[in-house]
């Protein structure tokens, strides 16, 4: 038998180019895919602010047909952190991290840009340094080399505040690509998506916009009377082995009954994970501990739920690789949505007796008690709300009835010309008051006499 070498006993194990361009980029929407790039910008401004104030940073992205443009003021890549780290395919040890960021995993930007098109620019500017990157994707897969090359540097410089910012250019779209850049309903859907998954760094003064429209935020709004306070848990993980976790978790009643904006809005380092959940992964249809929770139904459409998971390593936090859901499988997660259960039972319970107080109120009333102070009570965005451990059903003083004689309602269908040719003679304008005159004058007529 031969003599085996250690080359023989060697088994390939890199990956190929493919699996980055085509695999990893298969089951990410191209919405997905830009927000991913607007993550990155919104992360460079949180790194050149101490504070959470991004006033005067902007982040702007162009879509056409012919090309794929972001560009923003965030700060920019140093050169430093091009070569070593920001091109890698994966998060490298060591790799300078920001504080409270998004970007997690060391992908997201590669990734996104493969699923975009066949050749991208990525020009940046930061405090000392100047570079371009130039790829074509084709031409890079055919190589076996990994490396990007920089077409472009200065180094050792001063750069203005100013003009410190990144750029990032995409050509030669894919085709499905370019069929979403012609489409209005695309760049419609795409902005909503922007307006909420950036909430947080827009609140703070980041100022985004598509094609030229300012991308907006709305307010985290919960119904503030007080006897309607939603409930509030504060939880803290990890805190033996910093960085810590955190997590703010409010349940209570929202400002209206859309069906989209029921249910749980969860949040990463203001990363907006899920919108409106009305699934499992938020306890709906949950049974344990002595607590049970229905299945999402549409009397339920004013819960509203806000957790926020906040760290300053995004590694630790709940959330998948396309931050499009929560990993149950975290320790952190299942701790916090038992919680979520718990604070959101009294709010269900309360819209269950809002319906009972309906279904027992007489005809004609169109609400009850419970159901008018809904209505007036006042709003308070997240920041400004006041709230208690435990969202607790008020308890309403039912003003004791005037004394006087038992009412009956009386039904009765007649011709509809009989009953037109009746309200104009008794000179009164609906239906009650034509029953309530005729009646009148039957018992004067007939019955006193």
């Amino acid at each position: 038998m031969p003599r085996q070498t250690p080359a023989d006993l060697k088994v390939e194990t890199l990956p190929t180019k493919d699996l980055f361009i085509y695999m990893l980029t298969r089951d990410l929407q191209l919405g997905e895919a830009i927000i991913d790039l607007a993550d990155n910008s919104a992360d460079g401004a949180k790194r050149s602010r101490n504070d959470k104030n991004l006033t005067g940073l902007w982040v702007r992205l162009k879509l056409s047909p012919d090309e794929f443009l972001i560009t923003d003021n965030c700060g920019g890549i140093d050169v430093d952190i091009a070569r070593h780290y920001a091109f890698r395919f994966g998060r490298a040890a060591g790799a300078p991290t920001v504080k409270h960021s998004v970007g997690q995993f060391g992908i997201g930007m590669k990734r996104a840009l493969f699923k975009l098109g066949n050749q991208f620019t990525v020009t940046s500017a930061a405090a000392h340094s100047r570079f371009t990157v130039r790829v074509n994707v084709s031409e890079w897969a055919a190589k076996p080399e990994w490396e990007f090359a920089l077409s472009e540097l200065e180094e050792n410089i001063s750069v203005p505040k100013d003009e410190r910012g990144t750029t990032i250019t995409v050509s030669e779209l894919r085709d499905d690509v370019k069929e979403s850049c012609r489409s209005e309903r695309f760049r419609s859907t795409l902005k909503e998506a922007l307006k909420a998954k950036l909430s947080d760094p827009i609140t703070n003064g980041l100022a985004v916009s598509l094609n030229g429209i300012s991308v907006t935020s709305d307010p985290l709004l919960l119904l503030n009377d007080p006897q309607l306070r939603p409930a509030f848990k504060a939880l803290t993980f990890d805190e033996k082995r910093p960085p810590e976790v955190y997590v703010k978790i409010y349940c209570g009643l929202g400002p209206s009954k859309e069906p989209d904006e029921a249910g749980w809005h969860v949040f990463c380092n203001g990363r907006l994970i899920l919108s409106g959940d009305k699934t499992e992964s938020t306890g709906w249809g949950y049974s344990g501990g002595g607590i049970t929770i229905p299945d999402f139904h549409g009397q339920y459409n004013r819960v509203r739920g806000f957790v926020f998971f906040d760290s300053d390593d995004a590694g630790k936090l709940p959330w998948n690789t396309t931050k499009t859901d929560v990993n149950l499988d975290s320790a952190v997660y299942r701790t916090s949505r038992l919680e979520m259960v718990g604070l959101m039972r009294p709010v269900i319970d309360f819209l269950n007796s809002i319906k009972r107080e309906r279904d027992a109120l007489p005809q004609g009333k169109e609400s009850g008690p419970l159901e008018s102070l809904v209505a007036s009570s006042p709003l308070a965005d997240l920041p400004r709300v006041s709230t208690r451990s435990t969202f607790t059903q008020p308890v309403l003083k039912v003003r004791p009835k005037r004394a006087g004689p038992t009412m009956q309602r009386i039904q009765y269908d007649r011709p509809l010309k009989q009953v037109m040719a009746a309200m104009h003679a008794l000179k009164v304008s609906t239906y009650t008051g034509v029953g309530e005159k005729t009646f009148d004058y039957y018992y004067k007529s007939e019955v006193e006499e």
